[in-house]
């Protein structure tokens, strides 16, 4: 997939301890064929003085997902997390009206996380969003990349987009 200049993305790198963590970010140019150069948008320099600008792989980005208003999660559903500045993909574990615990998959602790930082989990694949859980959200994520139609493979999503929580 090729993205516009400035275009907002989320960056998952696929070192060690960043597996299932997604950083927003922004598209600043192509780099050849299968790099781009980001600037993330909640990490920092060392001197922590200016935003963390950097070259990445083209399969550590995927535009925005979709916004699903849905919020009423269940225990076991896939999610993210908005936890330390970044969405992190995990599984509630319980909920507390109206806010959630959310297991997180990249470190295995349980955070507790007000209801407008969780969202719906979903991944990027052949251009189109699905939910690969099998949760509650399932019938929920059912629509395709296409305006939001029916999706005849299941489990596809609209796309909306959703950055960080306000």
């Amino acid at each position: 997939m090729s993205f516009k200049h400035k275009e907002p993305v989320e960056i998952c790198k696929k070192e060690e301890g960043f597996s299932g963590t997604y950083y927003n970010a922004t598209l600043l140019a192509a780099i050849g064929r299968n790099k781009y150069l980001v600037r993330y948008d909640t990490r920092f320099t060392d001197d922590g003085t200016r935003y963390l600008t950097e070259a990445v792989d083209s399969d550590e980005v995927r535009p925005l997902p979709p916004e699903i208003s849905y919020t009423n999660f269940v225990v076991s559903d896939r999610v993210d997390a908005y936890v330390n500045f970044a969405w992190r993909v995990g599984t509630v574990t319980r909920k507390v009206d109206p806010n959630y615990y959310v297991k997180l998959d990249c470190n295995g602790n349980e955070e507790h996380c007000a209801f407008y930082k969780v969202r719906l989990h979903l991944e990027w694949q052949n251009g189109s969003w699905f939910y690969p859980g099998s949760g509650s959200q399932s019938n929920q994520a059912s629509t395709s990349a296409q305006g939001g139609q029916p999706a005849k493979d299941g489990n596809q999503a609209n796309t909306g987009h959703q950055g960080g929580p306000a």
